[in-house]
């Protein structure tokens, strides 16, 4: 009669239950990286399934070191950049992306802290423009208020439509 080979998930539950009394002996904050590291172990659980000769241990070590690299690599495509035309310069982490859509943003003589501010600009208040026409000739006002009367017809006739019919016949 043949023989049942256990499958690779089993030797891995086995080997992580074997190091859960290394575990328990670890500090809390440990004990939370070391939970993310078994994790990480049983990521490619179904790549490792596929080579059954091997040593699970090795392979559960494997898949650890396989996602702390993308980790690394990850981590790597961070870039650092430093504004240095201000005397309160800061250190800012961003990613490739974000950085090449602020480069492509830049503008000749300005610095990326100028970029942002740019952009981040929020909407103004109306009050703002408060006055902003209070130079514009009376005729020319006049032209204007022609254009928004003409413009707003279709709206205001709708308007009333709508109260006739909640006021009623």
């Amino acid at each position: 009669m043949g023989r049942t080979v256990p499958t690779y998930r089993l030797h891995l539950e086995s080997i992580l239950n074997d190091w859960m009394d290394y575990r328990r002996a670890l500090r809390e904050k440990d004990r939370e990286a070391f939970d993310r590291i078994l994790s990480k172990a049983r990521q490619h659980a179904s790549a490792a399934s596929y080579t059954a000769h091997m040593d699970p241990t090795v392979l559960a070590i494997l898949s650890i070191l396989l996602e702390t690299e993308k980790e690394i690599q990850g981590a790597k495509d961070i870039h650092m950049h430093m504004n240095t035309q201000d005397e309160m310069a800061r250190n800012i982490a961003v990613a490739d992306d974000v950085y090449e859509m602020l480069s492509k943003e830049k503008r000749d003589g300005e610095s990326f802290s100028d970029v942002i501010r740019r952009l981040a600009r929020r909407r103004r208040s109306i009050l703002e423009f408060a006055g902003a026409w209070a130079d514009i000739p009376d005729e020319e006002f006049r032209e204007m208020e022609a254009a928004w009367a003409w413009a707003n017809q279709p709206l205001e006739e709708a308007l009333r439509r709508g109260r006739k019919r909640v006021e009623g016949p």
